[in-house]
């Protein structure tokens, strides 16, 4: 669902429609991630699909992509959307087709030397995270790689923030793909009427009034905003805004980046979370907690409570497929915890008080401030950046839910699935966590300064783990299904 339909802005957007016939403006929260981009500050993500092509008896080919791809595009119209800009209403540019897209222009591929592993990949998807995406044309794009181990392949996106948050990216990974045996029905593209700037210009600054009218809704919604943060219940369990000392998590960074990948097991998590009495995203960023606790100590840094920022979906049983619809929330990270059962439960208690807030605050004033706001966000991002002695967190990360089985296209298995968000400062450390198959995956981006060896951060993640079940007394349990 287009955030500007939702019953939460109707009363912004009553009356007139937005955009052209064939165009579409781009709501606030899209322009933001779009705004938030130079050239130090790369701002797309990376899914990961790792492929096993045993079944069909021969690796897949460019040629293979470049043939099958559009047929399936219609589902996703982003895919063949670029951005236009209109003449003084850069802030929120427009949404309109690419009717001279052409999806060679979106593919390529590299190598690794075989058989290569996971670090390898991981090099691949470095390089990959700092590749920005030409905003002439649509925000994808495709690399394949070849010469991983076990004769397997990975497919890497590459598609900008604003095109999706996780959930439509997950979304859209389901439906390209499907349970074996099944098959996913072809969706062409379909043509629009290309778009003058003049009409757009026209369509923008009629809008742009229609905010300025809008303008006492924003203050009602701050006030509810404020009045349910306040009145939230166990509020001492939320950090406040710009009160989180600053560690080496948030060093002066530069424009480079690196990405590591891992798994874990998602039954242990499941098991520490039922016997600590936590949820499994709480149990899972007490895991966290125990990890940046030895990290900072091994750094020889004084552990301390440290801070996360995650994002809550507006409605995770949407099957949107663009855009983005979260609100961020808070929570305590307990690493000043020794105890590591008492650091989950501590971290969970606040992981599940800061989503409980957010829900009952809503997403309104979020949408709101985005659309009126504009290009503030790299402002402010800027300052806080490396000037702010305090910032807002120390990590960033995510958890979404994925299948539960493997998924395939046509005799193909995507045996593991891996995504990497943002690292954007002063919080350069970012690791998202998708469950995929009865693991979690996991993918980790950072700046070199902030985490020095990513990859070694994952594996003390894993060590937390075993921690945590051997601390509740079932690690013999964990290490018998394992």
């Amino acid at each position: 669902m287009n955030a500007r339909n939702t019953p939460e802005v109707a009363e912004l957007f009553a009356g007139v429609d937005a955009a052209p016939r064939g165009a579409e403006r781009m709501t606030g929260p899209d322009a933001l991630m779009l705004n938030m981009e130079t050239p130090s500050n790369p701002m797309h993500t990376l899914k990961v699909a790792v492929l096993d092509t045993t079944r069909r008896g021969r690796p897949l080919t460019l040629d293979e992509i470049a043939d099958v791809v559009p047929r399936f595009l219609g589902m996703f119209p982003r895919a063949t959307q670029r951005v236009q800009w209109a003449p003084g209403c850069s802030a929120r540019p427009f949404w309109v087709q690419d009717n001279a897209f052409d999806v060679t222009h979106h593919l390529d591929e590299m190598d690794v030397a075989a058989p290569g592993g996971r670090a390898d990949l991981d090099a691949v998807l470095s390089e990959l995270s700092v590749r920005q995406l030409d905003r002439h044309r649509p925000l994808w794009a495709l690399t394949l790689v070849h010469g991983l181990e076990g004769d397997r392949q990975a497919v890497v996106v590459r598609v900008h923030h604003a095109v999706a948050d996780g959930l439509a990216a997950l979304n859209t990974f389901m439906a390209a793909t499907a349970e074996q045996g099944e098959r996913i029905h072809p969706a062409p593209v379909v043509e629009a009427l290309a778009q003058d700037t003049r009409t757009l210009t026209k369509a923008a600054r009629a809008e742009s009034w229609r905010l300025v009218r809008g303008l006492p809704s924003v203050g009602r919604a701050a006030r509810r905003a404020v009045t349910a943060r306040r009145r939230a219940a166990n509020g001492d369990l939320i950090p406040k805004p710009l009160t989180v000392r600053r560690t080496s998590f948030n060093a002066r960074s530069g424009a480079d980046r690196v990405c590591a990948s891992a798994d874990i097991s998602l039954a242990d998590v499941q098991r520490i979370a039922l016997a600590a009495g936590t949820t499994v995203n709480g149990a899972l960023h007490g895991v966290i907690a125990g990890a940046i606790r030895d990290e900072l100590t091994a750094r020889g840094e004084e552990p301390g409570t440290s801070v996360t920022i995650f994002g809550v979906c507006k409605d995770l049983a949407s099957n949107r497929v663009h855009g983005n619809e979260i609100a961020t929330a808070m929570a305590y990270l307990r690493s000043d915890l020794a105890d590591p059962v008492e650091r989950i439960v501590a971290t969970g208690e606040s992981c599940g008080a800061t989503v409980a807030c957010r829900r009952d605050v809503g997403f309104e004033l979020t949408e709101k401030l985005a659309t009126y706001t504009g290009r503030l966000g790299p402002f402010f991002r800027g300052i806080a950046a490396n000037r702010a002695p305090l910032v807002m967190n120390n990590i960033t990360t995510a958890n979404m839910p994925g299948p539960r089985t493997t998924r395939w296209i046509g005799d193909i298995e995507v045996v593991d699935w891996i995504s990497f968000a943002l690292a954007i400062a002063p919080a350069d450390v970012n690791l998202t966590t998708y469950s995929y198959a009865g693991r979690l995956s996991m993918g980790l981006i950072a700046t070199p300064e902030s985490m020095p060896d990513p990859a070694g951060f994952l594996r003390r993640v894993a060590q937390a783990v075993d921690e945590a079940t051997d601390a509740l007394g079932i690690g013999a349990m964990a290490r018998e299904a394992s």
